[in-house]
């Protein structure tokens, strides 16, 4: 788990500290109370260059069949705003992802490996970066 200050903060921590790049996450949970966090988290969590979040958007590569599914789980919309909770339910929707369990609600994205949670506090001021890896098939946790 990464904190800083900002999404510009906290996004080049998380990759060098998970020791993983964005191109190993098959899963986001991203803070979406406003489409600007989402694309300034995708920019500077490194999916993509600044400028060129809303194309990821526009060509589809977030949807749910797309190279980086955002917020499987419909975030924010979907769910409320369950303030204080919204973080434990992005961490839950990754877990759904990583077992393989999102798949009846008809929402898994294929081949979870990696997932990464990215909520906000106040103004953007706190961000906590969260990433999940999936178990390798047969162990126990």
């Amino acid at each position: 788990m990464s904190r800083g200050s900002r999404p510009s903060r906290a996004g080049p921590r998380w990759s060098r500290r998970a020791g993983i790049t964005p191109s190993d996450i098959r899963a986001c949970e991203i803070y979406d109370c406003y489409t600007y966090t989402v694309l300034v988290t995708l920019e500077d969590y490194g999916f993509c260059a600044k400028g060129e979040a809303a194309k990821l958007l526009e060509d589809g590569e977030t949807s749910l069949g797309g190279r980086i599914p955002v917020n499987p789980s419909g975030g924010l919309l979907a769910k409320g705003h369950p303030v204080g909770a919204t973080g434990v339910s992005q961490v839950y929707e990754l877990a759904k992802q990583l077992r393989g369990e999102a798949a009846k609600e008809g929402r898994q994205v294929k081949n979870p490996k990696h997932g990464l949670a990215v909520n906000f506090g106040g103004f953007g001021n706190n961000v906590v970066t969260t990433i999940c890896s999936a178990l390798p098939r047969g162990s126990k946790a």
